[in-house]
Protein backbone atom coordinates (compact mmCIF):
# COMPACT_ATOMS: atom_id res chain seq x y z
CA UNK A 1 0.00 0.00 0.00
CA UNK A 2 1.37 3.48 -0.93
CA UNK A 3 0.41 6.04 1.77
CA UNK A 4 2.00 8.92 0.04
CA UNK A 5 -0.23 11.95 -1.44
CA UNK A 6 1.15 13.02 -4.81
CA UNK A 7 1.11 16.72 -5.26
CA UNK A 8 0.82 18.57 -8.75
CA UNK A 9 0.36 21.74 -10.04
CA UNK A 10 0.86 22.76 -13.71
CA UNK A 11 3.52 25.80 -14.71
CA UNK A 12 1.70 28.64 -17.04
CA UNK A 13 2.94 31.91 -17.32
CA UNK A 14 0.46 34.03 -16.75
CA UNK A 15 -3.37 33.70 -15.86
CA UNK A 16 -4.20 32.76 -19.75
CA UNK A 17 -5.94 29.53 -19.65
CA UNK A 18 -4.13 27.14 -22.50
CA UNK A 19 -5.72 24.67 -24.57
CA UNK A 20 -3.40 21.77 -22.83
CA UNK A 21 -1.74 21.75 -19.46
CA UNK A 22 1.36 19.54 -20.32
CA UNK A 23 4.04 21.45 -17.54
CA UNK A 24 3.58 20.22 -14.70
CA UNK A 25 5.65 20.33 -10.97
CA UNK A 26 5.49 17.41 -8.99
CA UNK A 27 6.08 16.67 -4.95
CA UNK A 28 4.70 13.77 -2.41
CA UNK A 29 3.60 14.68 0.75
CA UNK A 30 3.53 18.44 0.28
CA UNK A 31 -0.51 19.20 -0.45
CA UNK A 32 -3.33 18.06 1.57
CA UNK A 33 -4.84 16.19 -1.54
CA UNK A 34 -8.44 17.71 -1.04
CA UNK A 35 -7.47 21.33 -2.52
CA UNK A 36 -5.33 23.55 -4.26
CA UNK A 37 -2.41 23.61 -2.43
CA UNK A 38 0.69 23.00 -3.46
CA UNK A 39 3.64 23.47 -1.69
CA UNK A 40 6.26 21.59 -2.03
CA UNK A 41 9.94 22.34 -2.01
CA UNK A 42 10.71 25.96 -3.51
CA UNK A 43 7.34 26.39 -4.51
CA UNK A 44 7.41 29.79 -2.88
CA UNK A 45 11.15 30.75 -3.68
CA UNK A 46 11.35 33.90 -5.88
CA UNK A 47 14.92 32.52 -6.97
CA UNK A 48 13.80 29.31 -8.06
CA UNK A 49 13.07 29.88 -11.49
CA UNK A 50 14.01 26.12 -12.86
CA UNK A 51 12.89 22.56 -12.66
CA UNK A 52 14.51 19.45 -13.37
CA UNK A 53 12.38 16.98 -15.46
CA UNK A 54 11.53 13.91 -13.33
CA UNK A 55 13.20 10.97 -15.23
CA UNK A 56 12.30 7.97 -12.75
CA UNK A 57 9.30 5.80 -13.48
CA UNK A 58 8.69 4.43 -10.00
CA UNK A 59 6.00 7.44 -8.95
CA UNK A 60 5.53 8.31 -12.81
CA UNK A 61 2.22 6.45 -12.52
CA UNK A 62 0.69 8.15 -9.46
CA UNK A 63 1.55 11.93 -10.44
CA UNK A 64 -0.30 11.05 -13.91
CA UNK A 65 -3.37 9.60 -11.47
CA UNK A 66 -2.78 13.44 -9.91
CA UNK A 67 -3.03 15.33 -12.81
CA UNK A 68 -6.41 13.06 -14.57
CA UNK A 69 -7.37 13.79 -11.11
CA UNK A 70 -6.86 17.56 -11.72
CA UNK A 71 -8.35 17.64 -15.58
CA UNK A 72 -11.53 15.86 -14.22
CA UNK A 73 -11.62 18.45 -11.25
CA UNK A 74 -11.10 21.63 -12.87
CA UNK A 75 -12.19 21.00 -16.43
CA UNK A 76 -8.77 21.42 -18.28
CA UNK A 77 -6.52 18.83 -20.79
CA UNK A 78 -3.43 17.23 -20.49
CA UNK A 79 -2.50 14.89 -23.19
CA UNK A 80 1.19 14.50 -23.00
CA UNK A 81 2.26 15.54 -19.29
CA UNK A 82 5.64 16.15 -18.12
CA UNK A 83 6.20 16.64 -14.61
CA UNK A 84 9.31 18.86 -13.08
CA UNK A 85 10.54 19.43 -9.74
CA UNK A 86 11.29 22.96 -8.96
CA UNK A 87 15.01 23.78 -8.27
CA UNK A 88 16.82 26.70 -7.12
CA UNK A 89 20.13 25.93 -9.45
CA UNK A 90 18.95 23.25 -11.83
CA UNK A 91 22.24 23.70 -13.54
CA UNK A 92 24.16 23.26 -10.66
CA UNK A 93 22.81 20.13 -9.63
CA UNK A 94 23.39 18.57 -13.42
CA UNK A 95 26.82 19.63 -13.13
CA UNK A 96 27.01 17.79 -10.06
CA UNK A 97 26.13 14.83 -11.29
CA UNK A 98 28.41 15.19 -14.25
CA UNK A 99 31.23 15.67 -11.93
CA UNK A 100 30.10 12.74 -10.24
CA UNK A 101 29.73 10.45 -13.42
CA UNK A 102 33.60 11.30 -13.85
CA UNK A 103 34.80 11.17 -10.56
CA UNK A 104 33.29 7.31 -10.45
CA UNK A 105 34.61 6.85 -14.13
CA UNK A 106 38.13 7.88 -13.24
CA UNK A 107 37.60 5.06 -9.90
CA UNK A 108 37.24 2.66 -12.24
CA UNK A 109 39.11 3.19 -14.70
CA UNK A 110 42.43 3.07 -12.07
CA UNK A 111 40.73 0.09 -10.46
CA UNK A 112 41.14 -1.25 -13.51
CA UNK A 113 44.02 -0.46 -14.41
CA UNK A 114 45.79 -1.88 -10.83
CA UNK A 115 43.87 -5.23 -10.82
CA UNK A 116 45.02 -5.55 -14.67
CA UNK A 117 48.44 -4.99 -13.60
CA UNK A 118 48.36 -7.42 -10.88
CA UNK A 119 47.09 -9.82 -13.26
CA UNK A 120 50.32 -9.33 -15.38
CA UNK A 121 52.68 -9.47 -12.40
CA UNK A 122 51.18 -12.76 -11.37
CA UNK A 123 51.22 -14.31 -14.68
CA UNK A 124 54.70 -13.15 -14.90
CA UNK A 125 55.72 -14.88 -11.85
CA UNK A 126 53.85 -17.95 -12.79
CA UNK A 127 55.49 -18.30 -16.34
CA UNK A 128 59.01 -17.85 -14.74
CA UNK A 129 58.29 -19.97 -12.15
CA UNK A 130 57.43 -22.98 -14.42
CA UNK A 131 60.54 -21.90 -16.78
CA UNK A 132 59.34 -20.65 -19.84
CA UNK A 133 61.74 -18.14 -21.58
Amino acid sequence: KNNNVYCVAPITFGDVPLATYDFWAVGTNCCSGNQANFHCENFNNPHANGGLRLMSDGDRAFYRLAVQQAEATYNIKAIHPLFFEWALEPAAEVEGWKQAGRSEYLVSVLSYLVFQTFLVVVSAMAFAKMGFN
